[in-house]
């Protein structure tokens, strides 16, 4: 019932194109498709988010590791239905708290770039834009704290992060996959 209360203000208020309220933003927890359900299991329900196998024990390391760090500072806490985080808590604390919370989304960011290779500079680009926004929306009083908790700059960053490790391991990923007409072949 929350979320459509949140949904319905974001829509009245003209941000619902800025602030996406969904389950694709929590990097702990993706919706179990209708196919995996269990009987004792209802539509909606959540599991823990898998990481890829493919990628290297050194990126994969890395990637829990900004994982851990977006989920406590985003997605922590419930407060009537709404999930918040320790950046959210601290960001209410005028100026110095927006300014503490930017201090730790940068953090993750320096972190995230510490992956084989580095980020690309488009990508690194994204990820510090969401860090500026988060702070400029935060800077507002009241309402840029509420719009703040929604955004959670620091859950887009680690998608953000995950997306590009799958692309970049993806395709030097040995393909497994026998096609039917060889199999066939071989028996």
């Amino acid at each position: 019932m929350s979320q459509l209360l949140y949904k319905y203000f974001l829509r009245k208020t003209g941000l619902d194109h800025v602030v996406a309220v969904g389950p694709e933003e929590d990097p702990y927890f993706e919706p179990i498709p209708d196919e995996d359900l269990h009987f004792y299991q209802r539509k909606g329900a959540k599991r823990k988010r898998a990481l890829p196998d493919f990628i290297p024990k050194h990126d994969l390391k890395i990637l829990k590791s900004v994982k851990r760090k977006a989920y406590r500072l985003d997605l922590q806490l419930s407060l009537c239905g709404l999930r918040i985080g320790w950046a959210g808590v601290i960001g209410l604390l005028p100026w110095i708290g927006d300014i503490i919370a930017m201090l730790f989304a940068l953090q993750l960011v320096k972190k995230a770039g510490q992956v084989e290779g580095g980020l690309p500079p488009a990508l690194r680009q994204k990820m510090m834009v969401n860090v500026a926004c988060d702070f400029g929306i935060g800077l507002i009083p009241l309402v840029g704290d509420f719009i703040n908790v929604l955004y959670k700059c620091n859950s887009r960053n680690f998608v953000l992060l995950e997306k590009y490790l799958v692309e970049k391991y993806e395709k030097e990923r040995p393909d497994t996959h026998v096609p039917l007409q060889k199999a066939q072949e071989t028996v």
